[in-house]
């Protein structure tokens, strides 16, 4: 009975922390297929479920977590690339251009909100927090684990902007959805007809 209470509690135990992983990662899974109005969330869906554990008291050792959070973030970084970097160049030749400079744009803009609201807000919110709510807004989690290195290094013992980020995260998940649909219905796109135009183009682009 020992081992069992162990396995619950011990937030050492190595069967501890892979029953922690395990339950936040299946029921994450589980719930983000689940469509309410055609829509699910996915694999976004595991961070809602570490938020629930994490409230609930379920803790692993703080080595662990680390080393799974940076392992975590190489792999998504490297596989993104695996994914997006073959086509990144020729995509200049098909609207790649205009793409890039519309990203840079809300880079820039969503910056330029960042910093007027940590100076409005100076008094009650520090850098860190403002830092987390950004990457959490703009669901980045490259940048945050970059800037978690680079507090890392300035040997800043302030707040943890992971807190931030999380409460931040979750909105700007559901608040994309909703300009997503909202588009949608302004602009009566059918997906239907825009997945054909898309397999058209990608076939014409083949056939060059």
């Amino acid at each position: 009975m020992d081992w069992l209470v162990s396995l619950w509690s011990d937030s050492n135990s190595v069967g501890h922390i892979l029953l922690v992983y395990a339950i936040v990662i299946t029921v994450g899974l589980l719930l983000g297929r689940i469509k309410i109005f055609g829509i699910s969330l996915g694999v976004t869906f595991v961070l809602f479920a570490g938020l629930a554990a994490g409230y609930f008291g379920f803790t692993v050792n703080t080595t662990v977590l680390h080393f799974l959070r940076d392992f975590g973030l190489i792999l998504f970084v490297f596989f993104i690339g695996l994914q997006v970097g073959p086509s990144f160049f020729s995509s200049f030749r098909s609207g790649g251009v205009q793409l890039n400079l519309l990203t840079l744009l809300a880079v820039f803009l969503s910056l330029a909100v960042t910093v007027g609201l940590y100076f409005a807000f100076s008094d009650t919110v520090s850098l860190p927090q403002m830092l987390g709510v950004y990457f959490g807004a703009v669901t980045n989690t490259p940048g945050l684990g970059a800037t978690q290195e680079a507090l890392n290094m300035l040997d800043y013992r302030g707040e943890d902007i992971a807190v931030a980020y999380a409460c931040a995260y979750p909105l700007a998940v559901v608040a994309i959805i909703a300009t997503s649909i909202c588009l949608r219905f302004i602009f009566r796109i059918d997906l239907k007809e825009e997945d054909r135009m898309w397999e058209e183009s990608e076939k014409e682009k083949e056939a060059l």
